[in-house]
């Protein structure tokens, strides 16, 4: 399937780039073919480290410490 269309900027003037072993890139903007937008995909980062759970972990840490410290 040929692509037809940027996917960053829209543009329909594409070129196959020798510099870059053939490889299509839009006249418009630059980029290669087939390279989406940055930003759109929102991956769910579900990592305990996350900036939502440092806090709740540097709570939980804070009371377990307190309670050590009192026993």
């Amino acid at each position: 399937m040929i692509a037809t269309k940027c996917l960053v900027c829209g543009g329909s003037s594409i070129r196959a780039d020798r510099a870059l072993s053939g490889r299509l890139v839009c006249n418009s903007c630059g980029t290669p073919v087939g390279v989406s937008r940055q930003g759109n995909n929102k991956i769910n980062n579900f990592s305990i480290f996350s900036l939502k759970n440092k806090y709740f972990i540097f709570f939980c840490i804070l009371i377990l410490a307190f309670i050590l410290v009192i026993i």
